[in-house]
Parts: structure tokens; C-alpha cells; sequence
């Protein structure tokens, strides 16, 4: 069990690290890395408003709605994750997939409380409504930019 529970501990804290790790990588905003923050902000955005419609249509209760975004963005997640270790198919991706799928749930689980707070705000107040749904996609552009970190920069090392 201690085994164990240090594996999980030591994925989350790697997953975690590394996002912290982004901007001293990433010493001086140049053109490309600014393309690069604006693509994960442009896919993350999507991501978020898709959730808000599927909680309108299916019209859910708080705690079905806050798993729905969260199955939502790991799925995402977990897309765009598979998609960016096909190029690395001679090295072995399973690390990354690992510290992804142990430090995305409970950052996913955040986001997606929040993105239900903002469906439900949306209902009464429809632009503070999009405006928290917007500062969920801030975070997630974040998360995914730290899924691009992990698998092309190789960062869980670190």
C-alpha cells in the first residue's frame, strides 16, 4: 500500500512540477511560443462551451453536470494526448501517459465544478455566466499546454 501510494504521490507531484515549470522554460514570449499559447487557448475554448451546451440539453443536476464536464475534458485531454504520442512512437509514452492520467483528474474535477457554477449563473446573468465559462478555459489552455510539455519536451525527467 505505501508502495503504491508513493507512485501516485510522486505522478501527481511530477505532473504538477512540471506545470509550474512552463514559463521558466519558456524564458522569453516569442512569436512561436505566443502561436502556441493562443492554439491551446483557441482548442481550449471549444472544449468549455461544448460542455455548457451539452449541461443545457441534457439539462442535469449540479453533481451529474460537474461529471459530465469532467468526462468531457479528459476525454479532450486524453485526445489530444494520444494524438501527440503518435510521433513518438519509438520512444516509450507510457510515463507521460501516467503523470497525465494522475495529476488531470483533480485539476479536471475543479474546472468542472466551476464550469457548472457557470452553467447554472448563465441561466439568470448569461454574460457573468460566459465570463466564468471563459476563465474555466484559461486553465484548461494551461493543462493542455502542459499535456504538449509532457510528451514533445519530455519534461517528466525533470
Amino acid at each position: 500500500m505505501n508502495g503504491t501510494s508513493n507512485f501516485i504521490l510522486d505522478n501527481f507531484y511530477t505532473f504538477f512540477r512540471v506545470m509550474l515549470l512552463i514559463p521558466s522554460k519558456i524564458q522569453s514570449w516569442q512569436g512561436d511560443d505566443v502561436a502556441l499559447a493562443v492554439f491551446f487557448l483557441i482548442l481550449a475554448m471549444p472544449v468549455i462551451f461544448l460542455c455548457d451546451r451539452l449541461m443545457k440539453k441534457y439539462d442535469l443536476g449540479f453533481a451529474a453536470n460537474v461529471l459530465l464536464a469532467f468526462l468531457v475534458l479528459s476525454l479532450a485531454e486524453g485526445l489530444m494526448g494520444l494524438i501527440m504520442s503518435i510521433p513518438r512512437l519509438l520512444v516509450s509514452a507510457s510515463r507521460p501517459f501516467l503523470v497525465l492520467g494522475i495529476g488531470t483528474p483533480v485539476i479536471n474535477i475543479a474546472l468542472g465544478v466551476i464550469a457548472s457554477l457557470g452553467n447554472r449563473l448563465r441561466k439568470k446573468y448569461p454574460k457573468a455566466g460566459a465570463f466564468l465559462l471563459c476563465g474555466v478555459g484559461f486553465p484548461f489552455a494551461w493543462v493542455l499546454a502542459t499535456t504538449f510539455v509532457l510528451f514533445f519536451l519530455g519534461l517528466y525527467n525533470y
